[in-house]
């Protein structure tokens, strides 16, 4: 048995988390729906390609 516990909040998740909260925040700020996915998507593939998208 481990002796520590682990989290229960995954890395995934919680930069799942973070995306949902940008959106929601982009959506607040008067971006569009679509506005704010694109944003999202922006910078997502950023992430993945490891810098500036």
């Amino acid at each position: 048995m481990p002796d520590e516990i682990p989290d229960p909040i995954t890395d995934l998740a919680a930069l799942a988390a973070q995306h949902h909260e940008a959106f929601l925040a982009w959506m607040e700020a008067g971006f569009t729906e679509h506005q704010a996915l694109e944003l999202l998507k922006t910078v997502i593939r950023g992430g993945l390609a490891g810098g500036d998208a």
